[in-house]
């Protein structure tokens, strides 16, 4: 057993552990007047907690352990505001079972976002909540839950590229995370959302679907135009992975039109804030989003709310789309090819734009987002209808 193992297990489990029910018995002495429906945890991914949150204000506490460089303006109820990782880490270890406990007694349903937990390892919040009756909901949203070896196998059968083939992990040791977190999911959560085929894993029980969300606000309510002739279309690519997201698709493309004669302006963000990027949504008219996955992720959804006709591998049969086509889906070996019809037909970047637009308003705004995640939590008894 290598060091940093032992460490975890002999050392920090049983020392967490200990502290979290010695917290747990001083807060049975404190009487709390106001109470919560949900905790939402842990670690901010993409910006999942934070909407969580506002879906549910007053019946809601957040908790993020770590910041977000691309979501540095969110607040939360709770949060460790140390730079430094180690000194974080240290504080986590006995700030995570303190606010688990007090927590505990202020909420009846915890909903957990990517595979951390407020202790080192989310099965001690698990057996402890369970003890309490306490509902807990697991969202996975990506690489969290994602098996690579699985995602390789599927590509492999299909004769299809992807990224994971580039990914410089060590898979034995991913695999083995993924099956734990998998396996301890299965056992303990009274509902598991997770798109199956877009995040293949080992889960044996969940509901093959996801739920984006977003503030009303980032919807885009200003008439879609048109670049006049003076004026340049807009091209933007704001990759917060670039090797995952197919950079170098977009980067060949953009070169290959370039030197056809075609005249646009092309904008690429990387590490930018999500407020920044947001603002450059407003003018841009084109996005090329992300083109080895088959969710649209949440930039894909923010996008559209901002009126672009967006280009991404995004399949139309996993998300409810009502028979319409809101992005124009191109695989990896079609970035040029689709680019380059929308430039040759204007008229369809402002039909994909508006078509887009129309498909976020519909299904993902903070209205339409909370009556999804009410019917599953009433669906599966996570919450009961009085």
């Amino acid at each position: 057993m290598k060091i940093r193992q032992f460490i975890r297990k002999k050392i920090f489990i049983p020392f967490q552990t200990s502290l979290l029910y010695l917290f747990d018995f001083i807060f049975r002495l404190k009487k709390y007047t106001k109470k919560y429906l949900f905790v939402v945890g842990v670690d901010e991914i993409a910006n999942n907690i934070y909407f969580f949150k506002n879906l549910f204000k007053g019946n809601a506490l957040s908790v993020n352990f770590t910041e977000n460089k691309f979501y540095k303006n969110n607040k939360y109820d709770y949060t460790i505001k140390i730079n430094n990782w180690k000194f974080r880490y240290i504080a986590r270890l006995i700030y995570g079972p303190y606010l688990l406990a007090k927590l505990s007694h202020q909420a009846d349903v915890f909903v957990y976002f990517w595979w951390t937990g407020f202790c080192v390892d989310r099965e001690i919040d698990y057996k402890f909540l369970k003890k309490k009756n306490k509902r807990i909901v697991c969202i996975f949203v990506g690489s969290d839950i994602r098996s690579l070896k699985l995602q390789k196998e599927i590509h492999q059968k299909q004769g299809l590229d992807h990224s994971v083939f580039y990914l410089k992990k060590d898979i034995e040791k991913e695999e083995k995370r993924v099956k734990k977190v998998a396996k301890d999911a299965d056992k303990y959560a009274d509902l598991i959302i997770n798109p199956q085929k877009a995040q293949p894993s080992y889960l044996k029980r969940y509901v093959d679907t996801f739920i984006y969300m977003i503030k009303d606000d980032i919807l885009n309510q200003k008439e879609f135009k048109l670049p006049n002739k003076d004026e340049l279309i807009k091209i933007l690519h704001a990759p917060s992975n670039p090797v995952s997201k197919g950079t170098q698709l977009v980067r060949a493309a953009i070169k290959k039109l370039e030197i056809k004669g075609y005249k646009f302006e092309y904008i690429e963000l990387i590490n930018k804030s999500n407020k920044e990027v947001l603002k450059l949504l407003e003018n841009s008219h084109i996005v090329l989003n992300q083109f080895y996955a088959v969710l649209p992720g949440l930039f894909g959804i923010e996008a559209m709310a901002k009126k672009n006709a967006v280009l991404m591998s995004a399949d139309y049969e996993i998300l409810p789309t009502g028979g319409k086509k809101p992005w124009l889906r191109t695989k990896y070996w079609e970035v040029y090819d689709n680019l380059r019809y929308l430039l040759d037909n204007p008229a369809k970047i402002k039909e994909f734009a508006e078509t887009g637009f129309e498909f976020v308003k519909e299904n993902y705004t903070e209205e339409k987002a909370k009556k999804l995640y009410l019917d599953l939590f009433y669906k599966h008894k996570v919450l009961e209808k009085n």
